[in-house]
């Protein structure tokens, strides 16, 4: 007779549990493996089994522990649902859809399954039902974060942004660390204007701020300061005229800013794209450089000194600057000096002042500084980052000489602005490239691309870094080499790589007309930003396409010219004012476009470019500039043996379907034509779309 047990003891699961709840996977698998041994008709062994072969990625065998699971209790909603979640990562969407329905059947109020099959419906890009899913998920279950995100990101792709908005909000109220919530929250509100006043939000936007790798600080920061600008101390302060007029004026304009630590985070990582406030605080520095003696330095006084100080450095000294000005600077600066030079330090105040106006570390003595020690954010990004940038290029690889004339012309005018200066990336959690693919809704010509397990990529044009870190950090197992005419950008680029521990990223400057003695083929190629800047692009993208594999994708971005008349405008008035590119020359043109009532005029000030001196140079004052239409794309596609396989932004592709219809084909150039036709804004940064070699 057969005495031996059918299940385990409540000892066991419990000690199985206690694994599995502590992070011990490992045990809790062999125990879980021991159980389907011993207990074999017991269904707790097999769906526990199943579960952490789910955390391992072992799909087909997690699904075959959840079928064992449901053939001995057909009735369990719980495996029902992890099953449906199985057959939806195997790609098996109808089978999850069946399995997901039968475990709402047993369990009507299942939360989790309606949030698992609204994902469902959205990855068949039925958004109506999905929808449906993630309200009924959420009313089941109002502390379910992870649906109302999903909710806000359905309701994102249906245009129903305020919505979104909304439920992205709740998701983050429930769980203020959800940074999938946060990197949706930054593509919400990236084209979000805020109409009234919500202190609440404050906290959320810092923190989409300050953590690492979840947004580009620029992208959001319009919308940001539309809130700010709402909230009436601000208001009242922007709405005064003539309130800098004395001491005790600006002290109380700097004690009720402090109050606002969202507005001094942004300022401290991103050049502010706000004229308004732009304006006070030009006037602000002005007045502080003309009394600097008369200021008594509170920690309020210094911390808004600091806070101005990096906005100015990351902005590049773009604000406009009067020749009085100048004149109090070169004497604060001569003081300074001579200070140093007797082997003293100058006050404190003063020399954030200087800093406020002037690149603290192109002084000799600027090693010789210890009045920022206690300063370390200051002294870390005004002095200890750009002079180790000044060691990092001796130690970057080069790569034939720049010969083409036009090359040298923009590699010297990316030496002297380097562009961007940035601060903060986005880190991405890496996918495979078959999932990218499927995710960007990229039309493959050729599905063998989707078989690379270790890509090689190229950024042909990395300028400062930002594109080729965030590259890095896209692709499981990817290996990165990044390429640019300038070295300063490139030392720059190098300094945020290392201070990001990426050691999958190289760096080497090289002329795209050069790459073609590479010996080196790649499987996908990005050159965003960089061929409409040579002086023959095809000559360039013909370089880069013999580089890339049979099969290989490329990333490209082009100028659109029907996006850039008024920059086009703009240009012409440049050359014909013979406007220098000076720092000085910038500023000025800069100050008289800001006072111009001019259509074009009006129009640049919308860019966020306008904002930072090396982007303003970037935007209107490039040494070259080439521009496209989409039937000259067309024909270059062509020429080069290249097929289009689909836009990057999904908005743009939205509104698109908003103007075709649902069903038109969103890889038909010709449609996307008449599209830019009718909304001859949509590429208004630049074309930015991928193909692939046949």
């Amino acid at each position: 007779m057969n005495n031996a047990p059918l299940h385990p003891t409540k000892e066991q699961i419990s000690i199985l549990l206690r694994h599995y709840e502590s992070g011990r996977l490992g045990k809790a698998e062999v125990m879980a493996i021991s159980f389907t041994h011993d207990f074999p008709k017991h269904q707790f062994g097999w769906l526990m089994l199943g579960i952490l072969l789910t955390k391992s990625e072992r799909h087909f065998e997690a699904l075959n522990a959840y079928e064992i699971a449901n053939s001995l209790s057909p009735q369990n909603a719980r495996v029902l649902n992890n099953m449906g979640v199985t057959y939806k990562k195997l790609g098996r969407l109808k089978e999850a859809e069946i399995s997901l329905r039968d475990a709402i059947a047993l369990k009507p109020n299942y939360a989790e399954a309606h949030n698992n099959l609204g994902n469902i419906f959205k990855k068949m890009k039925e958004l109506e039902k999905a929808e449906a899913c993630f309200r009924k998920a959420v009313t089941y279950n109002p502390n379910l974060a992870d649906a109302y995100n999903n909710l806000s990101l359905t309701l994102k792709d249906l245009g129903k942004f305020n919505q979104a908005f909304s439920a992205c909000i709740k998701a983050l109220h429930i769980n203020q660390n959800f940074n999938g919530a946060y990197n949706n929250l930054s593509l919400i509100i990236r084209y979000f204007k805020f109409k009234d006043s919500n202190p609440k939000l404050y906290p959320l936007l810092i923190n989409l701020l300050t953590i690492k790798g979840v947004v580009r600080p620029q992208n959001v920061a319009e919308s940001i300061l539309t809130l700010l600008k709402h909230d009436p101390l601000i208001k009242d302060l922007l709405g005064k005229k003539n309130i800098i007029s004395n001491t005790r004026q600006v002290t109380s304009i700097i004690e009720t800013l402090h109050q606002f630590k969202l507005l001094h985070h942004l300022m401290r990582i991103c050049p502010l794209p706000d004229l308004e406030l732009e304006a006070l605080f030009v006037k602000i520095r002005r007045y502080l450089l003309f009394n600097i003696g008369k200021i008594k330095a509170s920690d309020h006084i210094i911390y808004f000194f600091t806070t101005l100080c990096l906005q100015c450095f990351t902005n590049e000294y773009v604000y406009f600057e009067s020749a009085e000005e100048t004149k109090f600077i070169n004497e604060l600066e001569a003081k300074i000096t001579e200070t140093i030079m007797k082997l003293n330090q100058p006050e404190l105040l003063k020399l954030l002042c200087l800093a406020s106006y002037r690149l603290l570390h192109q002084y000799d003595w600027c090693q010789q500084l210890t009045a920022l020690d206690q300063l370390d954010e200051i002294k870390k990004r005004l002095l200890e980052e750009p002079l180790a940038e000044k060691a990092i290029v001796k130690d970057i690889a080069v790569f034939g000489k720049i010969s083409d004339e036009v090359s040298n012309k923009v590699r010297e005018q990316y030496e002297q602005n380097p562009y961007p200066r940035w601060v903060n990336a986005i880190h991405f959690k890496g996918i495979l490239i078959s999932d990218f693919c499927d995710k960007t809704n990229l039309k493959l010509y050729s599905r063998k691309i989707k078989d690379v397990d270790v890509p090689k990529i190229l950024v042909a044009g990395c300028g400062t870094g930002q594109h080729s870190l965030e590259t890095a950090t896209q692709f499981l197992g990817c290996q990165v080499t990044a390429v640019d005419l300038s070295l300063s950008s490139l030392a720059y680029a190098k300094r945020k790589a290392i201070e990001a521990k990426l050691s999958n990223l190289e760096y080497m400057q090289a002329d795209i007309l050069n790459l073609a003695r590479l010996d080196k083929e790649f499987d996908i190629i990005e050159s965003v930003g960089v061929l409409h800047h040579m002086y023959k692009p095809m000559e360039g993208w013909r370089v880069l396409t013999k580089l890339l594999k049979p099969g290989g994708l490329m990333r490209i971005g082009l100028y659109s010219d029907l996006a850039r008349q008024h920059i086009v405008a703009i240009r012409k008035e440049i050359q014909s004012l013979g406007v220098g590119i000076s720092d000085a020359n910038m500023r000025q043109f800069r100050q008289s476009i800001i006072t111009s009532e001019f259509k074009s005029h009006k129009e640049l000030i919308k860019f966020n470019d306008f904002f930072s001196l090396s982007m303003l140079r970037d935007l209107v004052f490039h040494e070259q500039e080439h521009r496209f239409t989409l039937p000259q794309i067309a024909n270059c596609l062509e020429e080069l043996g290249l097929k289009f396989c689909g836009f990057g932004n999904k908005d743009v592709i939205s509104n698109f379907g908003f103007f075709h219809g649902k069903n038109a084909d969103i890889y038909d150039l010709e449609l996307w034509h008449k599209y830019e036709e009718n909304s001859p804004k949509t590429f208004r940064g630049m074309y930015q779309f991928w193909c692939q070699k046949l």
